[in-house]
């Protein structure tokens, strides 16, 4: 074996055979153009799927006047939805756990794509429900699918800081989806907001070709099935692309399973227990129910968020599509500040949680409490540039938490907990909005973000920098 740097090189761990952990041979292998092929990949998909996270709130207004229907009675489209995320959850983590990362990835992305292009030409509101539900179904594919395909191909150094990162092609996603439907529905009155659901909808085609094209499985996954000689030809490709020999490191002659170091956490649950029930196990049963309470705070104060700002901001008599395009653009320096601050030693990933979550509640009471027409906006920015990079993060610690044979199920049972507790938030969103009490809305979301803050500190268990387990 030639001769590595000491940061590069994987530690041999005894007698005539190497062996290694999965993370020895990653890092071995190091970030290159490989790496960034699988950024830009995932990157595409949670673009597409960006491009979607404003749509509830940008087209709320006209199609409520279009359809003669009430706030509350539009909660219906994102609550409703909320039941097919939380099916199509159930579905591809199963599948992708079990089956491998590809086609379900691929076919999440597909189905967001067919289903927003039919939602623009739907004659009624139930119709566009029914469209919109299919949609949905794919919708809850991206993020449980995408941060494990991208986590489970990256170094151990690189992953805080690629993963945050990852989210600066969504959130110019975003931006760029709030600029379209800024000029898009206004200009054409009466169709804007079908040609801005139809083009966003067009990205997601692209998503899924490129998954398809970048068709590796990952090794993690790979290894964990037992599928030995197929993870070493991935292993190969990676290193033959990053311009390193894994013959370097892994001899030839002998079979990878004779050189794998398992990585589990070494605790035997019984073999009739399903494996996804790990979590609520004694290594991880305190991380679990903190991790739920936060991310579950986090993602309904984001949901309200996006989808009753306009409707908040035209009460209070400032243009809901421009306010909100400037406030969305406050993310794109916050995505930078984690990228920063998760990987600096002496903050880390539950630090960067507490401090972004404590601004959070700040510059949400400042909105509710603090209202004039420059206040508005700069709070408005500020609570995006707090808030929003915390999905990310979030992302990353629940995808670095928890072992790769189970990963993409975890990550779906957040969302799912997640889904469930939303259900009945769009209705009472609606609710705060009707009453005309500015307030009170973005109160709410500052007691939310209150508790969330409370299970943050409650967490004790730092993830930069540790190594990934691959089976339970």
């Amino acid at each position: 074996m030639s001769v590595q740097k000491d940061e590069e090189r994987a530690p041999l761990l005894g007698g005539t055979v190497p062996r290694f952990k999965v993370d020895d041979i990653l890092n071995f292998i190091g970030f290159g153009p490989f790496q960034v092929a699988a950024y830009v990949m995932v990157g595409l998909t949670y673009m597409a799927f960006s491009f979607e996270t404003l749509l509830f709130a940008l087209i709320s207004l006209k199609v409520q006047d279009e359809w003669s229907i009430s706030a509350v009675q539009y909660a219906n489209l994102p609550a409703l939805t909320c039941i097919f995320n939380i099916l199509g959850g159930v579905v591809l983590s199963y599948l992708s756990d079990h089956y491998g990362r590809v086609w379900p990835y691929a076919i999440s992305v597909a189905m967001i794509g067919v289903g927003g292009v039919a939602s623009a030409f739907a004659p009624d509101y139930t119709t566009f429900l029914l469209i919109r539900f299919f949609a949905s179904f794919g919708v809850m594919g991206v993020p449980i699918l995408a941060y494990p395909v991208l986590i489970e191909f990256l170094p151990v150094r690189n992953r805080g800081r690629v993963l945050a990162l990852l989210t600066l092609l969504p959130a110019l996603a975003v931006c760029a989806s709030g600029g379209l439907g800024w000029w898009l529905i206004p200009t054409y009155p009466v169709h804007g907001w079908r040609y801005f659901t139809a083009a966003i909808a067009f990205p997601s085609f692209v998503a899924a070709a490129g998954r398809i094209l970048f068709f590796y499985e990952s090794p993690r996954f790979l290894v964990s099935q037992g599928k030995f000689t197929q993870a070493r030809g991935v292993l190969v490709a990676m290193a033959r692309m990053n311009g390193k020999r894994l013959g370097d490191l892994l001899p030839e002659r002998v079979p990878l399973q004779d050189m794998i170091i398992p990585d589990s956490d070494g605790t035997d649950r019984g073999s009739s227990l399903p494996k996804l029930l790990t979590i609520f196990s004694r290594p991880y049963i305190r991380r679990t129910l903190c991790l739920s309470v936060v991310y579950v705070c986090l993602t309904a104060g984001y949901y309200c968020t996006t989808v009753f700002l306009p409707a908040l901001l035209t009460q209070l008599n400032l243009n809901p599509y421009f306010t909100s395009f400037i406030s969305i653009l406050g993310q794109i320096p916050g995505i930078f500040l984690i990228s920063i601050l998760t990987e600096w030693p002496c903050v880390g990933r539950l630090h960067t949680l507490r401090l972004m979550t404590f601004f959070t509640v700040v510059f949400f009471l400042l909105f509710a409490f603090v209202r004039n027409n420059v206040s508005i906006p700069v709070t408005g920015i500020m609570i995006f540039f707090f808030m929003v990079p915390m999905l990310p993060l979030m992302y990353t610690i629940l995808s670095e938490s928890y072992p790769t044979e189970i990963r993409a199920q975890a990550l779906n049972f957040f969302n799912t907990l997640s889904a469930c507790f939303n259900l009945g938030l769009p209705y009472l969103g609606g609710y705060l909005v009707e009453q005309g009490i500015p307030w009170l809305f973005p109160s709410m979301a500052a007691a939310l973000f209150a508790i969330q803050l409370v299970a943050a500190l409650l967490l004790n268990h730092e993830t930069r920098g540790v190594r990934l387990l691959d089976n339970v």
